[in-house]
């Protein structure tokens, strides 16, 4: 049996995708729904997201400001920021091994876009990033940060953030799906990349042998995109640039694997 896609394959993968997106009010009711069960009959409902946040960024934060030597007042406006991307980040990650198992219920009564449940993964990942992102104002004010106009530039990094998100969701949903011990492997993996990953430590602490660590790390390109603008730095071409090749990778990957296995992912569940 041959591995590549079929033309009929490539039809009704595209036919998946623009249909999945056309049904956006599917996904964002479902995104909603996930994040209002996750915090039923809660106090605090949805706003534990950001206060357990505030009280690991404030207590780590005076930690590893002594332990790195750093200004509390610089430190921590750091470290909100690049913890708040990064979670967002992790959040995907984690949730793209259950993408297709958690639609199971739905899967397998109706023939739904199985992008819809991609999407609906991002909604709910946003959600919490906005929940978290109230953070970062409230640590300004304390610190009397000013922000800087570069900060807008967070919004296209944003974006191309949410493409690769939604590349990388597809690619690790579908495998994960097949393989039901690659979750274990990827939580393993993604704590690793944290501590590779400039989100507790600055770049130029590293010395030479960062360019080598961030610059060959996917997670610190986007990391990077997003964080820097909101550091009031704008992120360098090279940045950029590295983050448009690891989409076209995604895609190059992506694509055929959904094209041929799309089908497949229901008899998987």
């Amino acid at each position: 049996m041959s591995l590549s896609p079929t033309r009929r394959d490539w039809r009704l993968m595209l036919n998946d995708v623009v249909h999945g997106i056309t049904a956006w009010h599917v996904w964002v009711l479902l995104g909603f729904s996930d994040i209002r069960q996750r915090y039923k009959r809660s106090k605090f409902g949805q706003f534990w997201i950001t206060l357990s946040m505030g009280i690991f960024v404030a207590g780590i934060g005076i930690v590893y400001a002594f332990l790195f030597n750093q200004p509390i007042r610089e430190y921590l406006p750091f470290l909100a920021v690049n913890m708040v991307v990064w979670t967002l980040i992790a959040g995907i990650v984690n949730d793209a091994t259950l993408t297709f198992v958690q639609a199971s219920v739905y899967l397998r009564q109706e023939a739904m876009p199985k992008t819809v449940f991609v999407f609906r993964l991002l909604v709910r990942n946003l959600i919490a990033f906005a929940h978290n992102l109230i953070i970062i104002p409230i640590v300004w004010i304390c610190f009397l940060v000013v922000p800087s106009p570069a900060m807008l530039l967070a919004i296209p990094g944003l974006a191309l953030m949410m493409v690769a998100a939604f590349l990388s969701a597809m690619i690790i949903g579908i495998l994960s799906t097949r393989f039901r011990d690659l979750p274990q492997i990827i939580q393993n993996l993604l704590q690793i990349a944290f501590f590779m990953t400039p989100v507790m430590w600055r770049v130029d602490q590293m010395g030479a042998a960062a360019w080598y660590i961030v610059g060959f790390n996917p997670f610190a390109v986007f990391l990077r995109i997003v964080a820097e603008p909101l550091h009031g730095r704008i992120p360098g071409v090279a940045t950029y640039a590295s983050a448009l090749v690891v989409i076209a990778v995604l895609t190059l990957i992506a694509a055929p694997l959904f094209a041929r296995f799309r089908a497949r992912i229901v008899y998987w569940l």
